[in-house]
């Protein structure tokens, strides 16, 4: 089964794929691949779309930004996470 990073999806569904495309294309053609995940967590393509409610895509832009608002939290990194240095008052914001 092949094995990519998130950043190269949109490489593979440029390549892969003919837009508009289904879902179920998506699984269909590149369903396999397996995305690499901080950690050792592996989810495949198919696994992602599986958790998506929209049905076609029209480009690869749409696609990928569907792909990347529904990959598991173990592919964002540190949650919160800013490193633009102190947040004064975040804590307070988020709080209320």
């Amino acid at each position: 089964m092949p094995e990519i990073r998130l950043s190269e999806t949109r490489d593979l569904f440029s390549r892969e794929l003919t837009f508009p495309v289904t879902c179920e294309e998506v699984i269909e053609d590149c369903g396999d691949v397996r995305l690499q995940g901080p950690g050792g967590v592996d989810d495949t393509i198919a696994d992602v779309f599986d958790r998506c409610e929209s049905t076609e895509f029209d480009s690869t832009d749409e696609l990928v930004d569907t792909l990347m608002m529904y990959v598991s939290e173990d592919y964002v990194g540190r949650i919160g996470y800013d490193d633009r240095g102190d947040n004064p008052g975040y804590d307070d914001e988020v709080s209320l």
